[in-house]
């Protein structure tokens, strides 16, 4: 583990990632942090400031100044402001003398020197002089963690054995070893997850150890995310992330623990961390997005092209409503200005990217209703109108005139294949069921597409006159399960057969029926929107393949 952990602290930069490990390290060695780093703000040469005992068992005030990979000679004292030497000078000129508070002025000061990297051969007499000159005894000490130190620690406070067994720390390299792999289904780190959460009875334990569980959480995403970073594939750290951000909440919500802040406090850090990652994947697919099929190439036929497509027409589309549920949240203006960004680019991916006109499972409506969702947050109607013409044209054509390519109601491949490719078969037998299309009439009816909505009656009773068409609501039920797995599977209610009406108001007055029911919930009284993290139903219905809530849709919300 310490060969891991030191590459990856290798792998971060000084601003808001080595100065944030820092701070939950002191905190697992029982330090009380005194003071993080600030942007903005002069911090006289002190990044982080703590109170803990040291190894002698002495009390000491500990003050780090923290740099970024090796120290060398241009590090040390290479004439800028992010040069080890001023720093120290400022910390022993002005930082100690004026802005220590005075009931730690009689304690030890213990100036440290951290580095995810190591201590130049170049620099050390420099450093050893610097030291020597400057130390006195029982008052001011110097010492450098660099990349061996620092993994030491951390291996033993965040992942020692207490915490992390030995076959799952076994697991946890299984992971990294295969993140190269892009068929890998982290199933190695989903169980690593599961077990640190579930089976070590962490509910039962101290708020010390709960928070000692989840620091180690956010550390093991990290890595992950630096490590996948390093392969040039993110995909596997959006899943991870979305993964852990989803069973965190579960244990606080299960668990009565949503109201701890030191506990939520490190839930927000994951889910910014998952937003981070979703980003940067995202920034990666904004050059292919602008090229007309710029992402098609990426598949070696139609079928595959058309499962990359709406895979990335769904994480494109979470992003941008990632962005507008923050903005509310938090009432800043930036990330209303980056959820916008977003659709816009969503809607260049459409128009570049005709295979988004053609879904070939049903359960591709979830990325639709994703997009959908957004796009209508941002009043693109009339874009959403052509599009949803194009793809009920398109589904027809594909069923009635191509006879393959159409949206099966099976999640299964092999399906996906011999339907598509070997031939043979009663096409009628494939879409039994239909959740696509009574949802895309519902999106009609929310957004007064009455031409369109014409369109979707006639292929209702045509294409579709033998298949069940249905919609998935949830119930109170719900989030016992819908951040573990699939909920659809395991609670809720399915509204069926839904029969499309001849005209809109009669399937807007049974779509108010419904919202009347006794099973039909209000989402904002679930605990997750109560506090503030609607978000994770989104990311949710994204990861496990679960049907977005109709209440998206038909309500407005209040956060």
């Amino acid at each position: 583990m310490k060969l891991i952990i030191k590459e990856y602290l290798s792998l971060l930069k000084e601003s808001k990632e080595l100065d944030e490990l820092i701070p939950e390290l002191l905190l697992s060695m029982n330090h009380k942090t005194i003071s993080k780093a600030q942007i903005g703000t002069r911090q006289y040469g002190v990044d982080v400031a703590s109170i803990g005992k040291d190894t002698d068992g002495i009390e000491k005030v500990f003050l780090f100044t923290i740099k970024e990979g090796n120290l060398s000679r241009n590090g040390w004292d290479g004439g800028s402001n992010q040069a080890v030497r001023p720093s120290l000078d400022e910390i022993l000129d002005v930082y100690i003398p004026t802005h220590l508070e005075k009931k730690y002025i009689s304690l030890p000061k213990k100036i440290v020197v951290a580095t995810g990297g190591d201590l130049n051969q170049n620099v050390q007499q420099n450093w050893s002089g610097y030291t020597k000159r400057n130390s006195k005894e029982n008052e001011i000490e110097f010492t450098f963690w660099g990349g061996d130190e620092l993994s030491i620690l951390i291996e033993e406070n965040l992942f020692n054995e207490h915490l992390i067994p030995k076959e799952l720390r076994n697991k946890f390299r299984k992971t990294l070893a295969l993140l190269n792999d892009t068929d890998y289904d982290l199933r190695d780190y989903y169980l690593y997850l599961n077990e640190i959460i579930n089976n070590t009875e962490l509910e039962k334990q101290s708020e010390k150890n709960q928070l000692k569980t989840l620091r180690l959480i956010y550390l093991s995403l990290n890595i992950i995310y630096r490590w996948s970073e390093s392969e040039d594939n993110l995909k596997h750290a959006l899943l991870a992330s979305e993964r852990t951000i989803l069973n965190v909440w579960e244990f606080l919500s299960k668990n009565g623990l949503t109201e701890n802040k030191k506990l939520t406090e490190i839930i927000g850090k994951i889910y910014y961390k998952n937003l981070e990652i979703i980003s940067k994947y995202c920034e990666k697919l904004q050059p292919l997005i602008k090229v007309k099929n710029g992402m098609s190439f990426y598949g070696n036929n139609f079928i595959q092209e058309s499962l990359i497509l709406f895979e990335q027409l769904g994480i494109l589309a979470l992003l941008g409503n990632l962005f507008q549920f923050t903005a509310i949240i938090n009432n800043n203006g930036e990330y209303t200005k980056y959820s916008a960004f977003i659709a816009l680019l969503l809607k260049e991916f459409i128009e570049n990217h005709k295979g988004l006109l053609n879904p070939v499972y049903d359960e591709h409506i979830i990325d639709i209703s994703m997009a959908l969702f957004l796009l209508h947050e941002w009043n693109e109607i009339e874009f959403v109108d052509k599009w949803i013409d194009e793809l009920i044209t398109h589904i027809d054509f594909a069923f009635n005139i191509n006879g393959k390519y159409f949206p099966i109601d099976t999640d299964n491949f092999d399906d996906l294949v011999d339907i598509n490719l070997r031939g043979g078969f009663d096409k009628n037998d494939y879409i039994k069921t239909s959740t696509l299309i009574p949802i895309l009439a519902q999106w009609c009816v929310k957004l007064g597409l009455i031409e369109n909505y014409k369109s979707i009656k006639h292929i209702s009773e045509n294409m579709f006159k033998e298949a069940t068409l249905q919609i998935w609501y949830p119930d109170e039920n719900v989030e016992k399960f819908m951040f573990s797995q699939n909920a659809g599977f395991e609670c809720g209610y399915a509204e069926a057969p839904i029969k499309i009406p001849e005209k809109i108001k009669e399937y807007s007055n049974l779509m108010e029926q419904v919202k009347d029911s006794e099973s039909y919930i209000n989402i904002q009284d679930l605990l997750c929107v109560k506090h503030s993290m609607t978000p994770l139903i989104l990311i949710s219905c994204r990861h496990f393949r679960m049907p977005m809530f109709p209440q998206f849709w038909n309500i407005k919300f209040n956060i």
